[in-house]
């Protein structure tokens, strides 16, 4: 499990990110709300030392889009699913400097939204998946969850991980299991 700190894998991620030298830039009208006829997107593109957005290595290809990730961390009971309160998420791609957090509500709900002008968005790669991370003292991973598909150095892998595709608005739920 991890802490509400920096990982250390994500740290060699963000230092690798740091290495490529990429810098950003802004283009395009304003995103749609989650849940809205889309609409054309504003995306900041992180250009590496290759020159090109076109690389698809881990430091030069991500463009930040006005997307939001959301969802309900949750646990299975008799009675159907129970929103948990006080997670941590973690999203390893989300928002403008990436490796920010946010905690559910009462509900179980959290959210990194998609609004650019305020160091919103997620940066995406076509096919690339996102890592998620979730942590709260009295729940664990449920049993038999699957593996994570994402190669080591974009998705840490362990306890408490996820992954997701993201592509446009997501809805991402997260099921836990009580210690």
């Amino acid at each position: 499990m991890f802490t509400p700190r920096l990982p250390a894998a994500l740290l060699v991620v963000m230092l690798a990110q740091g290495a490529a030298g990429c810098a950003d830039s802004e283009t395009g009208p304003s995103p749609s709300p989650v849940g809205s006829t889309p609409v054309a997107m504003r995306e900041q593109t992180a250009v590496g030392p290759c020159g090109t957005t076109e690389t698809t290595f881990y430091g030069c290809a991500y463009t930040r889009r006005g997307v939001s990730l959301t969802g309900r961390v949750y646990e299975s009971t008799q009675t159907g699913p129970v929103g948990i309160s006080g997670v941590y998420v973690y999203c390893e791609a989300c928002g403008l400097q990436t490796h920010t957090w946010a905690m559910t509500d009462s509900n179980g709900f959290y959210r990194f939204s998609g609004d650019l002008a305020t160091g919103g968005g997620v940066w995406l790669a076509p096919g690339f998946l996102t890592a998620i991370g979730i942590e709260h003292a009295g729940y664990q991973d449920p049993p038999g969850l699957a593996p994570l598909h994402g190669p080591m150095f974009v998705i840490p892998s362990g306890p408490g991980w996820r992954e997701v595709l993201i592509d446009s608005d997501t809805q991402f739920d997260i099921q836990l299991a009580r210690r």
